[in-house]
């Protein structure tokens, strides 16, 4: 009796490996790049908006440290010289700064505030007897103004007197500032001071 034999053969054959089609790998490549996009997008507002808050906080600090030392002088000073003074719409004011002169208790003293337009800084100078200190108050600052009346008034609209004797009839004075700061190349944060204060030792 014959023996069947059963035979098997096996393909051992391997199938090539399937790789990216070039229209495949331009999908993929675009898909990529458009979500490459969004995330700097996203990443440079978020830059932005912090550093623009940023800015925000330091100006608000400055203003304040500065409208602070400001009024303290304004108020102690018995004396005003104004630096180029002006008149509109009968309003006498200056863009460049003033001076202020004290008491003789205070020793001899006197305090300058000068606005330096080229650098938009507001810098105050001390000179108490033969000492002589200067500090930038403001920086960054696009406008400056600060303006005399001759009492505060009940509205807050008060009146100026003539250019030529502010030192007589200023009892009062009003600082006004705009500061702008550049961020990332874009003039996108300012900060606008506005605030007046009584000349209490003015006769």
């Amino acid at each position: 009796m014959e023996a069947l034999m059963i035979t098997s053969s096996i393909n051992t054959k391997s199938h090539p490996r399937q790789a990216f089609t070039l229209v495949e790998l331009i999908y993929s490549m675009t898909i990529l790049m458009i979500a490459l996009g969004s995330i700097t997008g996203t990443f440079m507002v978020f830059a932005r908006s912090s550093a623009s808050v940023a800015e925000y906080v330091d100006m608000s600090s400055e203003s304040r440290k500065a409208l602070e030392l400001f009024s303290r002088d304004v108020r102690a000073a018995n004396g005003i010289t104004v630096i180029d003074a002006t008149s509109s719409d009968g309003v006498v004011y200056t863009e460049q700064g003033l001076n202020l002169t004290f008491p003789d208790y205070y020793g001899e003293r006197w305090i300058r505030y000068r606005y330096d337009s080229n650098s938009g800084t507001l810098r105050r100078i001390e000179r108490y007897e033969d000492t002589e200190t200067r500090a930038s108050l403001l920086t960054g600052m696009k406008r400056f103004k600060i303006q005399f009346f001759q009492a505060p008034g009940d509205d807050f609209e008060s009146i100026s007197g003539p250019v030529a004797s502010v030192d007589e009839w200023a009892k009062s004075v009003q600082l006004d500032a705009e500061l702008i700061r550049t961020v990332m190349a874009l003039n996108n944060t300012d900060y606008i001071i506005s605030a007046r204060f009584m000349m209490r030792n003015i006769n």
